[in-house]
């Protein structure tokens, strides 16, 4: 290892997904880290699944975007064989199937996912673990900013939340993660997704949803 690196080096990121009314936000910072080091300033760490359902990722890059592969394969086989779409709720008990699966072997996928998405029941969004474990929530945050992000999202969520409402809440707690945790930055993707598909957010929405709170200089 190099002598400005741990002996062992250590990934960081933030994650973010929130529920409202009729959809999700999945925003992601887009700083990948190797210890004290930025390893690259332009990280994607969203990724669309399906037509209505996508997943962050945080943690090993290789391990996720592996896994990434392997579950587009396997909607994509789920979606030809049976004719229609994928549920969100269904993608999510496959990726925590697979995640056990590997688990299990003693050689878990070094990812923390955050699968988001919105099906025939409504909008989900499942965090996970390595081992697959899964539990549905309002909101999920995950990474080494996720402490910094989970103050917002405890104190200003609420049911049935606006869209515009719920996207400034999503990058308020980003935001947050970015000015306090060095392994978070560079920039922002948001993800707002709807029964309508899934719609990437331009920089001037979301340099326009925080004002003066946009925490990167031009």
């Amino acid at each position: 290892m190099p002598d400005y690196l741990p002996p062992e080096v250590k990934h960081g990121t933030t994650t973010v997904a929130v529920t409202f009314k009729g959809g999700v936000v999945l925003a992601a910072d887009n700083r990948a880290s190797a210890g004290y080091m930025v390893a690259s300033p332009t990280a994607k760490k969203l990724h669309v699944l399906s037509e209505k359902t996508a997943m962050s990722i945080a943690g090993s890059v290789a391990d996720a975007q592996y896994v990434i592969k392997l579950m587009r394969a396997e909607i994509n086989l789920f979606e030809l064989n049976r004719g229609r779409e994928m549920g969100t709720s269904a993608i999510a008990n496959l990726l925590g199937n697979v995640l056990y699966g590997q688990y299990r072997r003693y050689f878990p996928y070094f990812i923390g996912p955050i699968l988001a998405g919105v099906d025939q029941k409504g909008p989900h969004v499942f965090p996970m673990d390595i081992a697959g474990s899964m539990t549905e929530e309002p909101w999920a945050s995950t990474g080494s900013g996720s402490p910094y992000a989970i103050g917002v999202l405890e104190a200003m969520w609420e049911p049935d939340l606006a869209e515009e409402k719920a996207v400034n809440m999503t990058l308020l707690a980003l935001r947050s993660a970015i000015k306090k945790d060095i392994a978070t930055g560079d920039g922002m993707d948001v993800l707002v997704i709807t029964d309508k598909g899934i719609k990437k957010l331009s920089k001037e929405e979301i340099k326009n949803s925080l004002g003066t709170r946009y925490p990167f200089k031009e």
